[in-house]
C-alpha cells in the first residue's frame, strides 16, 4: 500500500508548488517591495527543494528545472527596478513570457521530461495538470497587470484606492487558486488510491512503476504485470472454470481454476489467498509453487506465477464471482487441444503440468530435482 500511494503522489504532483516561489515573490514584491519579495520566496523555494528532494526524489531534476525559472525572473526583476524604476511591473511581465515560452515550448518540455526522469515514472497527469494550471496564472497574471495599467493611467481621484483594491483581488486570486489547486489533487489521489492499479514489473519481478488497470486497453509500449494462476488437482483430474462471455481476453474458453492479476498493494501469496477464497470459499494451507514465465499477451505482457493446489475438498464456486466450472480428465483435456476449447495460456500450462508428474500421483510433494528440471525448460 506504501508503494501504491507513493506511485500516485508522483504521478499527481501538485502543480502549484512549481510555480509558489514565483508567485509569492511577484505578490510580495507588488505589496512590499524587492527586498521583503526575495526574503519571502527565497526561503519558501529553499524548503521546495528539500521538500521534493525527500518526498518526491525521482522528480527532483525535473521540479529543478523548473524552478530555476524562479531564480531567474526574481534576478531580472531585481536588475530591471534597479535601472527601471520607474516601471514596477517587470516581473509580472518577465512571468507572462516564461509561461507563455512554456506553453509554446510544451513538446520540448515533455522531450526534457522523458530524458531526466525515470522511464517507470508516469507523467502524464503531471504534464497536464502543469500545463492546465499555467493557463489559469497566465489569465490571472494578465488580467491583473492589464487592469493596473489602466487604473495607473486614469486620473481619478480615487486611483489610489482602486489600485489597492486589484491588488488585494489579485493577491486572493493567487491564494484561491493555491488552496483549490492543493485540495483538488488530494480529492484525486484518495481517488486514484481506491481505483486498481497495476505494478510495473521486469523479467525478474522487480516493481519498476504502476499503471492504472483498465481492461481491453492497449498502450503504446508493452509493459509486464505479475499474474498469479491456480489449479486445483484431484486424482489426475483438473478443475477448470470457463471464463465469462464478455471476458476480454478468452471469452468462454475453459482456463485455470484461479487466474488474477496482482494489484499494487498485494504480494503474490496475498492474492493467492485472497482470490481463492473469493471465488471459491477454499483457505489453501500447502499450495505449490511450480514455476513462473513471461506470457506475451494480447494487451500486455505478464510474468506468470503459476500455483497448484492437491486434494481440494469443499469447493464452492460463488455465484457471479465464477461463470462455471467442472472437473476435466486428462483424457478429455487432450481430445480438445487446440480446438479452442481452453485459453492459451492453459494449453501451454498444461504442458508443464505434464512434466511435473502432478497429474500421475495423489500429493502436491514433487521431487526437488523434477521442480528444477520444469523451471529449467521454461527459460
Amino acid at each position: 500500500m506504501q508503494n501504491l500511494k507513493k506511485q500516485i503522489s508522483e504521478s499527481f504532483f501538485n502543480p502549484i508548488l512549481y510555480f509558489l516561489p514565483t508567485l509569492v515573490f511577484i505578490v510580495a514584491d507588488d505589496f512590499w517591495g524587492m527586498n521583503y519579495a526575495w526574503k519571502i520566496s527565497f526561503p519558501i523555494a529553499f524548503a521546495l527543494v528539500f521538500y521534493v528532494y525527500f518526498m518526491y526524489r525521482r522528480m527532483f531534476v525535473w521540479h529543478g528545472v523548473l524552478s530555476v525559472c524562479y531564480l531567474v525572473i526574481a534576478l531580472l526583476s531585481t536588475v530591471a527596478t534597479d535601472v527601471l524604476p520607474i516601471f514596477g511591473y517587470v516581473d509580472e511581465f518577465l512571468f507572462l513570457l516564461f509561461i507563455a515560452l512554456m506553453i509554446f515550448q510544451k513538446t520540448s518540455l515533455e522531450k526534457i521530461a522523458s530524458k531526466t526522469l525515470p522511464h517507470e515514472l508516469p507523467m502524464s497527469n503531471n504534464e497536464n495538470e502543469l500545463f492546465r494550471v499555467a493557463k489559469v496564472l497566465f489569465a490571472i497574471v494578465l488580467s491583473y497587470l492589464i487592469l493596473t495599467l489602466i487604473f495607473d493611467a486614469l486620473n481619478a481621484e480615487n486611483k489610489e484606492n482602486l489600485l489597492n483594491l486589484l491588488k488585494y483581488a489579485y493577491a486572493l486570486s493567487v491564494f484561491f487558486i493555491a488552496i483549490y489547486e492543493t485540495i483538488r489533487v488530494f480529492i484525486v489521489r484518495n481517488r486514484l488510491l481506491n481505483e486498481d492499479w497495476l505494478p510495473v514489473v521486469d523479467e525478474n519481478g522487480r516493481v519498476m512503476g504502476s499503471v492504472h488497470y483498465q481492461p481491453g486497453v492497449t498502450t503504446d509500449k508493452r509493459l509486464m504485470h505479475p499474474s498469479v494462476r491456480l489449479y486445483f488437482i484431484e486424482n489426475g483430474k483438473l478443475f477448470l472454470q470457463q471464463r465469462n462471455p464478455d471476458d476480454y481476453t478468452d471469452p468462454l474458453c475453459w482456463d485455470a481454476s484461479l487466474s488474477r492479476q496482482v494489484r499494487m498493494s498485494e504480494s503474490i501469496t496475498m492474492a493467492l489467498k485472497k482470490f481463492s477464497w473469493k471465488l471459491y470459499k477454499v483457505e489453501p494451507v500447502k499450495f505449490l509453487f511450480l514455476t513462473k514465465y513471461i506470457y506475451h499477451g494480447k494487451f500486455s505482457d505478464q510474468l506468470v506465477h503459476l500455483f497448484v493446489l492437491c486434494k481440494s475438498e469443499g469447493l464452492q464456486p460463488q455465484e457471479g464471482e465464477v461463470y462455471r466450472t467442472k472437473w476435466w480428465t486428462q483424457k478429455q483435456i487432450e481430445t480438445e487441444l487446440g480446438s479452442g476449447v481452453f485459453a492459451e495460456r492453459f494449453e501451454k500450462e498444461y504442458k508443464i503440468l505434464k512434466r511435473s508428474g502432478l497429474l500421475e500421483q495423489d500429493g502436491c510433494d514433487c521431487d526437488c530435482a523434477l521442480k528444477q528440471m520444469i523451471r529449467d525448460k521454461m527459460e
